[in-house]
């Protein structure tokens, strides 16, 4: 149906047989008889063959103004699966917040500007819930942080893009620990962190379990600036991405804890469907974008695919 439509268009386009079959690289009779089984389809006649040349019916008309969007539609359609077609549509992106912090602005700019014909959607959550959303195919791609270490599920690829280390920071001015320790000894201190799952707070309780200990508490907020200012002020310790923390606006009045016994570096990831279709070139420009965000204050990798990172 949609080739007889689209013969059906070329005519009334060209008032013309002649000229719509050239434009299709049709035959005359090839086009009539398109039009012919449109109208069987229908049933009912879409041009007055006793005018010369032929006219559209008032019905035709009608028909014109719904086939016209109804094929473009169908263009759009057939585009998305092609990794080689222009990226349009939505673009539904999934950032975790420490991430978001450092590359959003830059990154929604970019992406904007380089495909205007792009709508971007944004969410920010714990990388387990991204991953998900993309196995469900919910997100089309998402920053992930992961242990340095851990592989893509075989059902989602990606690329990885650096990787950083996460740090124990106290006040520069009230220090509460001396500046190289242990878990054990940090076990006792107050902590300001993230809320529950958050990958690297679950390190950092995990290992303090490993010593018969407890995490201590006593503030938990998404706003790392907001952490990263009540540390300063004294009151607690805690745990901050190095590029984040050198970002900061409290970074002259925080200073890092050496702690022996734990160390905690993490991998982003570019996350996404092994098919992105139409989207891909999308999703090039956002792995360039975040790496070019990290680029100052880590160490950047090359390309990996999931499937290639599980083989080593």
């Amino acid at each position: 149906m949609l080739d007889d439509l689209k013969a059906f268009v070329a005519v009334v386009d060209h008032n013309s047989l002649t000229r719509a079959a050239a434009v299709l690289s049709l035959t005359q009779s090839a086009v009539s008889r398109r039009i012919q089984h449109l109208e069987e389809l229908l049933g009912a006649d879409l041009f007055d063959r006793a005018s010369k040349p032929p006219k559209a019916t008032a019905l035709a008309h009608r028909i014109y103004e719904q086939a016209v969007p109804l094929l473009r539609g169908a263009g759009h359609l057939l585009e998305i699966a092609r990794e080689d077609a222009a990226p349009s549509g939505i673009f539904r992106l999934g950032f975790t917040q420490v991430i978001a912090d450092v590359v959003l602005v830059d990154t929604i700019t970019r992406m904007t500007e380089a495909f205007p014909a792009l709508d971007i959607q944004l969410r920010t959550a714990w990388s387990p819930e991204l991953q998900q959303q993309i196995g469900l195919g919910a997100l089309d791609a998402a920053t992930l942080m992961l242990p340095s270490g851990t592989a893509l599920p075989e059902d989602i690829s990606g690329m990885r893009i650096t990787t950083f280390d996460v740090v124990v920071v106290q006040s520069k001015h009230k220090a509460s620990v001396d500046r190289r320790t242990t878990i054990k000894a940090l076990a006792g201190q107050d902590w300001i962190l993230n809320p529950m799952g958050c990958g690297y707070r679950a390190a950092l309780e995990r290992a303090m379990e490993n010593h018969g200990r407890n995490l201590r508490l006593v503030v938990d907020t998404y706003d790392t600036e907001k952490q990263l200012r009540l540390v300063a002020a004294g009151l607690g310790l805690g745990l901050v991405p190095r590029t984040v923390l050198r970002r900061s606006a409290h970074y002259n009045d925080l200073s890092i804890v050496d702690v022996e016994d734990f160390a905690l570096s993490l991998d982003i990831w570019l996350a996404h469907p092994r098919q992105l279709g139409n989207l891909k070139r999308a999703a090039e420009v956002l792995g360039h974008t975040v790496a070019e965000g990290f680029s100052a204050f880590a160490k950047p990798v090359g390309r990996k695919s999931a499937a290639n990172k599980a083989q080593r």
